[in-house]
């Protein structure tokens, strides 16, 4: 890897292998970092969010996500100023405005407005995965709230579109068929 750290997120539907494979390329790194969006102290009501205010609110459920990324950005600075290693983020902003564009909230995929600042990832690897192995892999794990959410098929269709629609920001890393290695030796072949 290269003398300064990196900022390397990792997205895809559920089931795709983002936890897996961030966690893998973590653990490969000395010296690096692992965060997970949303961060402390939004991660301990994640689920009632989820499940209370998604399907009522979609601009609330995108504002308290956006929240999150803008705090998770603090993070990131911090742990980049006082460190040279990468950090590998599982989800990150891209993932907040997808899932949300597909629930119809105009979310824009904008890094830096008046309000806001978002740190721009120096690498986004979408894991792809065919639909049959991702509910498998699901059903193996367990499945949360969000996961049943894109069991209905229009929903699905609205995040792979809006993934899509932004893939100009991606490299995209098939995962059917992979074993883990091979995933991890593509991703580590782009990051310099």
């Amino acid at each position: 890897m290269g003398i300064l750290g990196k900022l390397i997120v990792l997205t895809g539907l559920d089931g795709s292998g983002t936890s897996t494979v961030a966690e893998q390329l973590y653990a490969e790194d000395q010296g690096s970092t692992l965060l997970k969006s949303p961060p402390f102290p939004f991660s301990t009501n994640r689920s009632q969010i989820d499940e209370k205010v998604y399907d009522i609110s979609p601009s609330a459920h995108y504002l308290y996500y956006l929240a999150s990324n803008v705090y998770l950005t603090e993070i990131i600075n911090k742990t980049m100023s006082e460190q040279d290693g990468n950090v590998y983020c599982i989800r990150y902003f891209i993932d907040t405005v997808v899932s949300h564009r597909a629930k119809g909230v105009n979310a824009a995929y904008e890094h830096e407005t008046e309000l806001y600042s978002i740190r721009k990832p120096d690498y986004i690897f979408y894991l792809d995965v065919e639909e049959q192995e991702r509910q498998k892999r699901l059903d193996e794990r367990g499945r949360g709230f969000l996961d049943n959410q894109l069991d209905d098929e229009s929903l699905l269709n609205g995040f792979l579109e809006e993934f899509n629609a932004l893939e100009s920001q991606f490299i995209r890393i098939p995962t059917t068929n992979r074993d883990l290695e091979e995933i991890i030796q593509e991703i580590q072949s782009y990051i310099k």
